[in-house]
């Protein structure tokens, strides 16, 4: 059995290329007390199991990342594929297939992504009693949590990634059985006189009944008192573990980890309910608006049609088709008729108005080329050698009219500027 040497304390690996280097990380293990007590009433015996935290390797630097390594009794996982990548519908269809089994005992459930393709994933899902969940955390560190025996699988590298690696301490002899660097099973042990041959006996047998590569073997014995500094072989163990199974990093078995999964859930069906209740409400305001809408144009469209019909009932009875607006229409024929606009201005006063600005202003040389009078009032179009006689003959409409707009100017060469101006009562 290989007794692991943690004596180094050279911590500089950060210029190590792909994957995590673990800089500024403190690996920890965990070790149990076990206190036996009697009950004073009864006699019986009570076995209180208190969990405590060893430093396996620490940095000199300041650490903001705490992997503990933990002997789990309960570890099982298996392969899982499906055919989309939502985390709460992988969650949910991996704890449907596990309900069956619940009769014997709650069970966490931490699947990890291992590739994707297209819309579906492929992984590995890690089954775990909540019991073994009770771990001590560094308040506001990032704490993960990792079976014992996983990050050590690049010491089977040359075996092509098959092969056991084992983790032994005061207690537990634990071990997970790789083939390609999948890891495929699970198995705990209390430690004994020759413990770890038997489980290494098991494993050929098991290897050879189900025609599975035996690969090498790779034992870390992590029992005794280590000084809390770095060790740089270790580290190195891992690093390239992690960078020969990328998923490793996005391993964590804690109850925080298993509590923010949950949150999540319950923070995105609590959201997806509000959403279906907010689509609901958006499809009924929808669906009225669009009732109201269609009711508005039916009434608009009766107007029209009546409207139309008086115009050309009264005012244009060989008029076929369609009539625009027929009350600006009709209110152009009466004006025409009367020769008065609708507030009283006759085409006789507005002439009067006009001749009247240009006796004012004998320099205003404007040249009047159209003259439109409607009910509305006058639009011209004429021409000026410039801009500011545009404008004088537009402020001279002011005291005559309410509202007087000049539109379309522009310069013509050899005539100036044309204009078109709108003059209403």
């Amino acid at each position: 059995m290989k007794k692991f040497d943690f004596s180094k304390i050279n911590f500089n690996i950060a210029g190590k290329s792909g994957g995590e280097t673990f800089e500024n990380t403190e690996f920890r293990r965990i070790i149990e007390k076990r206190e036996v007590f009697r009950d004073r009433d009864t006699g019986a015996k009570e076995e209180i199991i208190n969990k405590s935290i060893r430093i396996i390797s620490s940095s000199l630097a300041a650490r903001k990342n705490f992997i503990t390594l933990v002997p789990m009794k309960s570890l099982s996982f298996e392969d899982f594929s499906f055919p989309f990548s939502n985390a709460t519908k992988i969650r949910e269809a991996l704890r449907l297939q596990v309900m069956p089994f619940s009769a014997a005992g709650e069970l966490e459930i931490f699947p990890v992504v291992v590739s994707k393709a297209g819309r579906g994933v492929e992984g590995v899902v890690w089954y775990v009693s909540p019991e073994e969940l009770e771990i001590p955390a560094v308040p506001g560190g990032n704490n993960k949590v990792w079976p014992a025996p996983l990050p050590f699988i690049s010491k089977l590298k040359n075996y092509g990634g098959s092969g056991v690696t084992m983790w032994i301490d005061e207690e537990n002899i634990c071990s997970i059985l790789w083939q390609q660097n999948k890891p495929i099973l699970s198995r705990w042990r209390r430690v004994s006189n020759g413990a770890h041959e038997k489980e290494l006996a098991w494993y050929e047998n098991y290897c050879k009944a189900r025609e599975l590569d035996r690969g090498g073997n790779f034992i870390l014995n992590a029992g005794g008192d280590y000084d809390p500094e770095p060790d740089e072989e270790f580290i190195e163990m891992i690093t390239e573990s992690v960078k020969i199974c990328p998923w490793l990093s996005n391993v964590n078995l804690s109850k925080k980890a298993i509590e923010g999964e949950r949150d999540l859930a319950r923070t995105v069906q609590l959201m997806t309910r509000a959403a279906c209740w907010l689509l609901a409400l958006g499809t009924i305001t929808l669906a009225t608006s669009f009732l109201n809408l269609i009711n508005i144009d039916r009434q608009a469209e009766k107007i029209q049609t009546r409207s139309e019909n008086f115009y050309r009932q009264n005012f244009d009875p060989q008029h076929t088709g369609r009539i625009s607006n027929p009350v600006t229409l009709a209110r152009n024929k009466i004006s025409e008729i009367s020769g008065v606009g609708n507030d009283g201005h006759p085409l006789e006063e507005v002439l009067a108005d006009m001749g009247e600005i240009f006796t004012n202003d004998k320099n205003l040389k404007i040249t009047l080329d159209t003259i439109r009078y409607n009910g509305e009032g006058v639009d011209c179009t004429g021409s000026a050698p410039d801009m500011t006689t545009v404008l004088n003959f537009r402020r001279a409409w002011n005291d005559y009219a309410s509202t007087v707009q000049v539109d379309n100017t522009q310069f013509v060469a050899g005539i100036g500027y044309r204009f078109d101006l709108r003059v209403r009562w």
